[in-house]
Formats: structure tokens, C-alpha cells, sequence
């Protein structure tokens, strides 16, 4: 009798695949998506520009076909979306301990220095920001999924600051804000001759702050007055 047949000429049934356990691990839908997200942020960390990116090229690098991709994503458009706001996500990231603002500050932007200068997503934006630029419907949603979040944790320090009396009551903190992010993606992307070392955080955070702290310069931090006070003896 040959193994595994029922007898009497029926079907011939695997006991064992009947009853082997399901392996451990993501459900294979989750294997497609991770490998199609993988293969658009490594793309544009080899430099592939936004124009040249095609659904073709994504399927070949993450071996799907085209149709597993349209069956999640209805455009490229949304699909680098997709992508980086997981990239965003799953990037290290730590909460402000909440000591002072200065503090927070200058640790929010040695995180965002990082991110920039040594993760895939900082390398992918530098490939992006010229279709940015050109799509504005890309750039709106990118701002709004990806960059918002960001810049709500820096919005978040400084409205701490103003209510505590650390800083201005009346300080604009959008403004503020956007000095502090746009500075130092400016000199991270677009200055690469400029070596951005924490001590060039610890000091954009300081000159800010000699405006914006509660009652102006003369109210600003001891170490910044003195350094002040020192820049214009030699002046």
C-alpha cells in the first residue's frame, strides 16, 4: 500500500501537511509591502531621480510584479509617500527630556542632523527635493505627512517655553521654528562643504534663543551674554 493512500483507490491525503503548524512570521501581503517600500527608499539612495523611479523598476528591484503594487498604492505619487512616512517612523527617534527648552531644542536638532546626514531617508530627500519643488501636490503631501510631525515636536518645546516664562509671551513660534529646521537643513543639503558638528547645533539653538528668551538678550542665558558682550568688545 503505497503511503499515505486512504485505500480503496481514494484520494491520497498528507497526514503531515495536514497538520504541520503554520511557520512563524508576517503574513506574506506584509513580506510584498516591506520589500516594495524597501526597494523605492533604496532606489532613491542610488541617486534614481523621482522622473526616472517607475513602477517597473520598483517591481524588478523588490521581485513582485507591477499588479501587486497597484493592488496598494494607486500611483508613484502615493507610493514614495508611503515610503517615507514609514522610513519617518521607524527612524530612531527620542522624546525631549523636557529640562529646559534650550535643552530640547539642541537635542531635536542633533536628532534631525542624523536623520539627515546618516539615514536613507535624509540621502532619499536630496533626490526629492527637486520633484518637490516642481510638484506641488507632492510637496503639500510630503510637508503634511512627513514634515509636519516633525516640526510639531519643535512647536511643542517652544510653546512649553513661552507659558512657563522661559521665553517671550509673545514669541512667534511658527517663525522660530521654521528659523531653526529650515537653517539646518539648508547647511546639511544644500552647503555640503560645511561640517555640521554638534557644536554648530549647540550655537544655532543659542543665537535663537538670545532673541527669544523672556525679556530679550538681557534676559537670555549667563553664557550667552558674556559671549555677547565678549563679540562686541572686539568689534
Amino acid at each position: 500500500m503505497v503511503p499515505g493512500n486512504t485505500g480503496g483507490g481514494g484520494a491520497t491525503t498528507s497526514a503531515a501537511a495536514v497538520s504541520a503548524p503554520r511557520r512563524p512570521g508576517r503574513p506574506r501581503s506584509e513580506q510584498v509591502e516591506d520589500a516594495i517600500l524597501d526597494a523605492v527608499i533604496s532606489l532613491l539612495s542610488e541617486n534614481v531621480t523621482y522622473d526616472l523611479l517607475s513602477m517597473e523598476t520598483i517591481a524588478g528591484r523588490a521581485g513582485v510584479g507591477k499588479a501587486a503594487i497597484y493592488r496598494r498604492w494607486a500611483n508613484k505619487e502615493a507610493l514614495v509617500l508611503a515610503t517615507l512616512q514609514r522610513t519617518f517612523h521607524s527612524t530612531p527617534r527620542t522624546a525631549p527630556v523636557g529640562n529646559s527648552v534650550r535643552e530640547d531644542l539642541i537635542d531635536l536638532m542633533w536628532q534631525m542632523r542624523k536623520n539627515i546626514l546618516e539615514t536613507r531617508e535624509g540621502i532619499a530627500f536630496a533626490v526629492l527635493i527637486q520633484a518637490l519643488a516642481s510638484n506641488r501636490d507632492l510637496m503639500y503631501r510630503y510637508q503634511e505627512t512627513v514634515i509636519e510631525p516633525r516640526r510639531e515636536q519643535y512647536r511643542e518645546v517652544l510653546r512649553r517655553g513661552t507659558a512657563n516664562g522661559e521665553l517671550r509671551p509673545d514669541l512667534d513660534v511658527e517663525r522660530t521654528t521654521v528659523m531653526l529646521t529650515s537653517t539646518l537643513l539648508f547647511v546639511c543639503k544644500l552647503y555640503p562643504t560645511f561640517e555640521v558638528t554638534e557644536d554648530y547645533c549647540v550655537g544655532l539653538v543659542d543665537d535663537v534663543l538670545l532673541g527669544a528668551a523672556a525679556g530679550g538678550a538681557s534676559a537670555a542665558p549667563e553664557h550667552l551674554g558674556s559671549e555677547s558682550e565678549s563679540a562686541g568688545a572686539h568689534s
